[in-house]
């Protein structure tokens, strides 16, 4: 997912080995969802190339309405959302509105910061770019940032492979007495605030759900 003509429709054909997504200069060429399918190391992948999600003052035609709407309904169908960002205009208002689309399904998120190809090479460029990101975006600090070039195949290899271990999160079930122990820490990291009218206390969490997780806490 993405803004319009930041590189979505390039990746799919790249991932592909072929010409399934017009690739364009001219904001807003996918109108439709594509999907396809391929096999890296193994694994098969179904792949979903979704319209560019523009703010809703510029979504004039009744078509591109709709295309907006698919978009939104195929995060259903995803277990992880590839936000593609334009490494040199960076992070926008937009995307920050399609991540919460994501994460309120509780889908995975990686940020990937296509057209780095483009930008300077200058040490440490990555690292500034990613600490500006995580200032901005504070709480999506835990999702991935990766850089990307698209158009000439770079850091595919490390998307493919940072997609493949949130899927193992997404499906992982952790034990009861592991999942207490952990929440035991944080209520003495960070205490729930208390007064003497009222007074709660956490007895015991407990997993139920994968892809998407959820869990359910059981309190006073």
């Amino acid at each position: 997912m993405g803004k319009p003509n930041v590189g979505k429709s390039t990746l799919l054909n790249r991932l592909l080995g072929s010409e399934r997504s017009i690739v364009s200069d001219i904001p807003g060429t996918t109108r439709d969802v594509i999907e396809g399918r391929f096999v890296w190391k193994g694994r098969a992948f179904t792949v979903l190339d979704t319209a560019g999600m523009r703010r809703k003052a510029k979504v004039t035609e009744n078509i591109e309405y709709y295309s907006v709407n698919r978009t939104i309904k195929t995060i259903d169908r995803a277990d992880v959302v590839i936000l593609m960002i334009d490494a040199v205009e960076g992070l926008s208002d937009q995307d920050k509105k399609i991540v919460k689309l994501a994460t309120d399904k509780g889908r995975a998120v990686i940020f990937a910061l296509n057209k780095w190809d483009m930008m300077p090479k200058v040490k440490n460029t990555f690292e500034a770019t990613k600490d500006k990101m995580q200032f901005f975006f504070a709480q999506m600090a835990y999702a991935p940032i990766l850089s990307l070039s698209a158009k000439d195949g770079g850091g595919v290899d490390t998307l493919l492979k940072t997609v493949v271990d949130l899927f193992g999160q997404l499906n992982t079930k952790i034990e009861t007495s592991r999942l207490n122990r952990a929440v035991h820490d944080w209520i003495e990291a960070s205490p729930p605030p208390a007064s003497p009218r009222a007074r709660f206390k956490v007895r015991y969490a407990v997993q139920t759900g994968t892809n998407p997780v959820s869990f359910v806490v059981f309190a006073t």
